[in-house]
């Protein structure tokens, strides 16, 4: 829009005064009509004004009409003026104004010599803002803005502070101490920009924040805060194996804007089935479920493991893809674990033994009563039962009327054989039912390097159920064996992380059986009944209290048995003619683990045997024969383990034994003929140190040895080393190469029992018997769940314990010189416990024969001594098929278990003896169905052992007057328990 010129003679010449035609040109802003002639007014004045001289003038003049229509070329003007007037420093600021906002360059270059004149006559501050375009002012705002950085301010010399102002920013301020005429002094602002805080936190941590741009670095991690300029943002957070989320937020000046981020994680699925159900499921080392089981994982890689009780632990490694599927089905490799081999847990792969495990799953779906039931059909073991006591003999080794002293049983370690026979309990006189037992460890050949006397033949350790059992109460009632009822009641407790406890009572009543002996006949010739005599109680008490490492269990079992079979020349069916066999021990166990290579293993006991028996004899003058023995003991021991490289162990230990009461009475009718001359006030102790080292040489070679020094204050001393070389030639299999010996102190009972010259005497002069052992193992995996094994043995005993005749009536116990040679094979097929599915098969061939000497050319020559007829009890031949299966019905399981044993030769082993004879082989077939109902916690068994009602009968010892006794026939079972 044009403005109407006017002008006049005088303007022109004023203009041409001037010299600068461009700087007469109107205002060029658009404005109304009325102000574009208020400024041209003013300009024209402010001409006429500087063309007189009148500098003043046109300065108010060319200034007011700036203020009314801003313009390059008044503003020009106004700097030409006040050049005019020698007020430089404002001449100097509108030239610069004038520069900034022309675009002309020859107007610029004009507009510059102009600057570069009057340069000399001011001071220069040149002003730069962080970031620019800050309006600045110089000493004081009300003095007006001079511009927008960068700006360079004319000014006199002088002391200034220059004042900046950006919107958004903190103003800044700057002090000039001194700003000297025709020098450019340089004043730098940062501007301090207002602004407001973004605080974030959600999940993952250390998630990635971008502000505003995905693509930019990040500007901090979950959870962080940044300071934002005020106004509206996006937050881009991401995380590798997550999907990004986009957080739009506004933020406020001076305020502190929170906001929640949690990112949905790429994900998944993985599906992980086992045969065997019910594994615990780990991913990255946390729990995550029990198979089978589809788990939701993010997406990457992932260590999942798979850890079953009595399994091997399975690890895989899986990559997880987004949105799609991944499986595991894996085959579970049973790895059973066993503590009696070595004192500590390892692998039965890994164990220097030949090594049986009788699992839980076994012990309930077949019932088993006692320990001997369970060990039935095992390679190498076989049972007998003189109505007495319940005994087992291992690979040859049952000697009659050793009362199984020859065999040491434990229960979590603890031995529980007494101190007076040594007899081994395994029957109905061990404990009353095997509610509390978890498994049943059986370790063949000698266990002396471990645990002393009486480890001779074998070790059985019964573990009983471990922390890990749900809190708790059970109760249960059973029907077994000849007439026998039980009852039970067990409680378990938690009290506290790492802390808790369980205890139980249990009863049992056996009716028995009736018999008739023909080796005893009536008057009228025929076979002697014994009725009502076969009866026994029997109770147990036991339970475990543990913190972190420290244990205490507690046990105590009483067993009175009546004896119907004339034995020790009592009558038949005399009631009175009983034995009570009571046995108690508490132990007190700490297993700190000092550091990563040291564990300490300290265990105190306080033990209890009390024997008492009453025998009515055929001789009236006897009248109430009544034998008792009271024994008392105390024990500790200390065991260090090392560990001092991967694949190396070294155990070193020691124990003792105080027997500070050993007290044995006899008396008859007639009064009492066992006194202090006998064995009462007998205390004795035992000391013993061994070592053992174990090293993985490799992955296919682990060594064994170890070595043992016992020591009695009654018969000596014994040294007893154990050596075992252990390959995998293969991946699927496991060879074992043994060697060691053991031995059997003589008892308090075989070395001073003495009924006053009546029937024995004391054999003070006993030296441990010796058992030398070799064995050769090899078992192959033919796929996770079947295995097959193979052995081969030698046991050869030297200085066995054997009752002798003095004279017809009266015998003691020596050492014989006749060695005994035990050989044989085992194989056996198991197919492991899956889904209720178990079969196993097994035979073993054992050979026992009695050597002329122990010269090592008779050993080697195998002479046998023509003195000695068959070795008394031993089978030739054992022979097993164990198989359980699920019904079509939930949770029901059937299971059967055919046994054979051999014929045995009975007790007449001498020459000089009777006609030796041979009991017939046996086949016992069992028959048995369990069921549970886990939603109300009922389990219940019903079945039958020798459900063909086999009757047989094995030798017996010198005690009985029959070569053998009758064992039992047909029985059955029914049990019922419920959890609650």
């Amino acid at each position: 829009m044009g403005t109407r010129r006017r002008i006049r003679a005088g303007t022109a010449s004023a203009v041409a005064a001037l010299g600068l035609a461009c700087v007469l040109a109107a205002p060029r802003v658009a404005l109304a009509d009325d102000v574009a002639d208020e400024a041209d007014l003013a300009f024209r004045i402010g001409a006429e004004r500087y063309a007189q001289g009148d500098f003043k003038g046109a300065l108010e003049h060319f200034l007011a009409s700036n203020r009314l229509a801003p313009n390059q070329n008044v503003v020009f003007n106004v700097a030409k003026t006040y050049e005019k007037l020698e007020r430089y420093p404002e001449a100097f600021r509108y030239y610069s104004a004038a520069l900034a906002g022309e675009t002309d360059a020859g107007a610029r270059e004009r507009i510059g010599q102009a600057l570069e004149q009057i340069r000399p006559h001011v001071a220069v501050l040149a002003v730069e803002t962080e970031p620019p375009g800050a309006t600045l002012y110089v000493d004081r705002k009300d003095l007006g803005a001079r511009g927008e950085s960068p700006r360079a301010l004319g000014v006199p010399a002088g002391r200034y502070k220059v004042l900046a102002e950006l919107p958004g920013y903190y103003p800044g301020e700057a002090d000039v101490e001194s700003a000297p005429v025709g020098q450019t002094t340089r004043v730098t602002i940062a501007l301090r920009p207002i602004l407001g805080r973004l605080s974030l936190d959600g999940a993952p941590v250390g998630a990635r924040v971008r502000i505003d741009d995905p693509e930019s670095l990040p500007r901090c991690v979950l959870p962080c805060s940044v300071e934002l300029s005020p106004g509206h943002h996006v937050a881009y957070v991401a995380q590798e194996g997550y999907r990004t989320s986009d957080v739009v937020l506004d933020v406020t000046a001076r305020e502190t804007t929170t906001s929640s981020v949690r990112l949905q994680p790429l994900v998944g699925t993985v599906v992980v089935t086992t045969d065997e159900p019910g594994a615990v499921v780990n991913v990255d080392g946390k729990a995550s479920g029990f198979s089978p089981a589809i788990l939701t994982l993010p997406v990457g890689a992932h260590r999942v493991s798979i850890a079953l009780r009595g399994y091997r632990t399975v690890e895989r490694a899986v990559d997880v893809a987004p949105d799609k599927q991944s499986r595991l089905d894996l085959v579970l490799t049973q790895a059973q674990e066993v503590e009696a081999a070595s004192r500590v847990s390892e692998s039965v792969d890994d164990a220097p033994s030949s090594v049986t495990v009788i699992p839980r799953e076994e012990i309930l779906a077949f019932g088993y009563p006692t320990i001997a039931e369970a060990l039935r059909g095992v390679r190498g073991v076989y049972l007998w039962n003189d109505r007495a006591y319940q005994s087992i003999g291992i690979r040859g080794l049952g000697r009659l009327g050793s009362y199984g002293n020859r065999e040491l049983v434990l229960q979590d370690g603890e031995p529980t054989n007494d101190d007076w026979v040594g007899s081994a309990y395994v029957g109905f006189d061990g404990r009353s039912d095997l509610g509390d037992v978890d498994h049943i460890e059986l370790v063949r050949g000698p266990g002396s390097v471990l645990y002393g006397t009486n480890a001779f033949s074998g070790v059985v350790n019964v573990v009983t159920r471990g922390r890990d059992e749900r809190p708790g109460g059970e109760a249960g009632v059973s029907a077994v064996d000849a007439g026998v009822t039980r009852g039970r009641v067990r409680a378990q407790a938690s009290l506290g992380k790492d802390a808790g406890i369980w205890a139980s009572i249990s009863g049992a009543h056996g009716a028995g059986r009736d018999f008739a002996f023909a080796e005893m006949p009536n008057r009228s010739g025929e076979a002697s009944p014994s009725r009502d005599a076969d009866a026994f109680a029997a109770g147990t008490l036991s339970g475990r209290v543990w913190w972190k490492w420290l244990t205490l269990q507690w046990f105590a079992h009483s067993h009175d048995k009546e004896l119907p079979t004339g034995e020790f020349d009592t009558l038949l069916s005399d009631p009175r003619s009983h034995q009570q066999d009571t046995r108690a021990f508490a132990e007190a166990r700490a297993e700190p683990k000092l550091s990563e290579f040291v564990q300490l293993y300290t265990r105190v006991h306080l033990n209890f045997y009390r024997f008492r028996g009453d025998y009515s004899h055929t001789d009236p003058a006897s009248g109430l024969e009544q034998d008792g023995f009271d024994g008392r003991w105390v024990g500790a021991e200390q065991r260090v383990v090392l560990t001092p490289l991967r694949g190396l162990r070294a155990t070193l230990g020691g124990e003792g034994q105080y027997h500070f009461q050993v007290d044995t009475t006899a008396r008859d009718a007639s009064g009492l003929f066992l006194n202090q001359s006998g064995t009462t006030g007998r205390p004795y102790e035992v000391g013993a140190v061994y070592g053992l080292l174990d090293a993985e040489a490799s992955e296919a070679v682990r060594l064994s040895g170890g070595v043992r020094l016992d020591a009695y204050s009654t018969s000596g001393s014994s040294l007893n080393p154990r050596a075992a070389v252990i390959l995998r030639p293969y991946a699927a299999g496991n060879l074992k190469i043994l060697g060691g010996t053991a031995f059997r102190a003589p008892s308090v009972y075989e070395l001073y029992y003495n009924d006053g010259g009546t029937s024995q005497v004391a054999s003070p002069d006993l030296r441990p018997e010796k058992i030398y052992s070799a064995e050769i193992e090899h078992t192959h995996r033919f796929s996770p769940t079947v295995t097959g094994i193979a052995s081969v043995f030698a046991n050869y005993a030297t200085n066995l314990i054997v009752a002798r005749d003095i004279t017809s009536d009266l015998f003691h116990y020596e050492n014989v010189g006749t060695p005994l040679l035990s050989t044989g094979v085992e194989i056996a097929l198991r197919r492991e416990w899956r889904r209720g599915f178990m079969l196993e098969a097994s035979y073993s061939f054992q050979h026992s024969a009695f050597l002329a000497s122990t010269k090592a050319s008779d050993l080697f020559s195998l002479r046998t001594d023509p003195s000695v007829r068959h070795v008394a009890n031993s089978p030739e031949h054992l022979g097993a098929i164990k198989a359980a299966a699920p019904l079509l019905i939930r949770g029901v399981t059937a299971a059967t278990r055919l046994t054979f044993e051999g014929p045995r030769w009975d007790r007449y082993e001498s020459v000089g003896d009777p006609a030796q004879g041979k009991t017939p082989a046996v086949v016992v077939w069992d028959l048995v169905v369990s069921g549970h109902e886990d939603k109300y916690g009922l389990r219940w068994t019903l079945g039958a052992y020798n459900l063909g009602g086999y009757r047989y009968s094995l030798p017996a010892s010198v005690e009985f007057v029959q070569r053998s006794i009758l064992q039992n026939g047909r029985t059955l079972l029914a049990s019922v328990d419920v959890a609650f």
